[in-house]
Parts: structure tokens; sequence; C-alpha cells
């Protein structure tokens, strides 16, 4: 069985080595690192380039996270794919230990939760939860999937269905939209050990900024938007994602002050306000399904 990391990089060049170090230095038999490069302005090319034929490079314009999702699959040749962020790595072992996971199991993906400590040393034992939660997704529910893009992998096939995904330069549909078509689409397999350091820094782009907040309602609307158009079964969390998005951003503030204060004062309190703004997104949803299904 033949493994595929596919790193995505942007300007993360103080951390690009260490990344590809981490995945270099696992012990399997057969797997290939691909650094996708969306159009980075740093040092990174030249990172890259010092690994030669020990990993395969792909420089590209600058089209955001998605494209470069996109661009690794499309040049990837493994039965199973991992995804990693540049600025993340992959604890010892990880690989040989998640093949052994597919391999005993008939799973479809398997995601392994991540560490924030760079001192931390994979477990000597895993502790492993199968997940199948697709009624759940057609029914409308969310399954908690708690694991960010480097925790990520699948089986070709399954991936063949998610990507290529629709792009976009920010950060607005990406491991979400994933997660989620993936959990929908086959049954997989949970690592509450993790096996992958997640790095938080200042350029992070979305874990741990002051724009999260903003961009949060944003990526609900895009998945959502992007489930439901893509698939039939995911009409009605699609819709929920979209109507979370739409009331995370209707807030009090924007309803008109007289309406702002009866709503306030009245005997719902904030339960009031909530509904009033799920009303609003309601009243909106039905227009931006049938313009993402366009």
């Amino acid at each position: 069985m033949k493994l595929s990391v596919l790193i995505n990089n942007f300007n993360y060049g103080q951390y690009l080595r260490p990344c590809i170090d981490s995945v270099l230095s696992q012990v399997y038999p057969d797997f290939e690192v691909i650094a996708v490069d969306d159009g980075s302005t740093d040092d990174s090319h030249e990172i890259l380039a010092s690994y030669g034929e020990r990993i395969l490079t792909v420089l590209k314009e600058n089209g955001g996270q998605a494209s470069s999702f996109n661009a690794g699959f499309a040049a990837a040749s493994g039965d199973i794919l991992f995804l990693l962020d540049a600025d993340d790595a992959f604890l010892p072992g990880k690989l040989a230990r998640i093949a052994e996971i597919y391999d005993r199991n008939e799973i479809d993906w398997c995601f392994d939760r991540v560490t924030t400590n760079e001192d931390d040393q994979p477990p000597a034992e895993l502790q492993v939860t199968l997940f199948d939660k697709r009624d759940t997704l057609r029914k409308g529910g969310f399954p908690s999937l708690p694991v960010p893009t480097s925790g990520l992998s699948f089986r070709r096939e399954l991936l063949s269905q998610i990507l290529p995904m629709s792009v976009a330069k920010d950060v607005v549909l990406s491991d979400n939209y994933i997660k989620f078509a993936a959990a929908y689409l086959g049954r997989g397999a949970i690592v509450e050990t993790p096996l992958t350091f997640q790095r938080i820094h200042a350029s992070n782009r979305y874990t741990g900024t002051s724009r999260a907040k903003t961009l949060r309602p944003r990526i609900m609307i895009a998945t959502g938007l992007e489930l439901a158009r893509r698939y039939d079964g995911l009409q009605a969390l699609g819709k929920s994602l979209v109507a979370g998005g739409i009331a995370e951003t209707t807030s009090l503030l924007k309803l008109p002050s007289e309406a702002r204060n009866t709503v306030a004062g009245g005997p719902f309190g904030d339960a009031a306000a909530t509904e009033v703004a799920l009303m609003a997104a309601r009243k909106r949803l039905g227009n931006m399904l049938r313009r993402g299904q366009s």
C-alpha cells in the first residue's frame, strides 16, 4: 500500500524544513512527499529545491489552500493520502501506524488528533474510535470532527469523490468541507491519541487568530453551500450550516434600535434575539442555495 503526503505551503519557509523532514524520517516502505507551493514570495522555493528528487514539488500561482489540495491530489499516486500544512509536522511513526489502522479496519478515512506541544512523543498505544455517522449527516446532524488539516488522511477512492473542490484565496472553504464530505461518503476512524504536531504561531491563517471569529460565519456559509450543491444527501446539513452562519452575522446590534430594545427587554431575552436572527437567515437561505447550485 503506497502512501502520499500532500504538503500545502504559502510563505511558511521558516517552518517548511522541519515539516518535510518529519515526513522523510518516517519508517515506511513505500511513500511519497508532494509539496505544493501556492505562490510563496519568501525563501520557500529555495528550500523545496534543496530536497531534489526526495520530494515532488508543485509550484503554482497563489490560489488558496483549496487549490493546493486539488493540485496535490492531481500529482499524487498513493493509495492513502495524507494532508499536512507546512507549518505543522508528523510525529515519528505516524505513517506506519495509520497504515496499520487502514489494514485492520474496513474504513475510508482516518483522522488523528493533534498536539500543540512540540516536545510530545507518539504514544505507545493508540486509542482508536471507529466512526460511522452517515445517517446523522443525512438528517442534518453535526458529528464532532475536531481534527485540523494536518490530521486528515483518506483512501484515494474516497478523496476522488471530494476533490477537486471549489477554490477561494481565503480559507473560507477548506478542511471543514472535506471532513463533512468524507464522513458522509464513508466509514472512518478517529485516533484519539495525537500523532501530529500543530504549530500555533503569529502568522497562522485561522487557528488562534483574531480574524477567526469573523471568518467563522463565512466558513460555515461557504461549506454549507458547497455541501448542498455537491451532495444530494447533504441538503439538510448544508442548510443548517448556512442558517447558522447567517445567524452569527445577523446579530442583535443589526436590528433597528426600537426592535432591538423590545427583543432584549422581552420575556425571552437572548432566545428571542436568536430566533429573530434565524428568521432572517431562513428568508435569505433559499436564494443563497440556488446561487450555490447554479
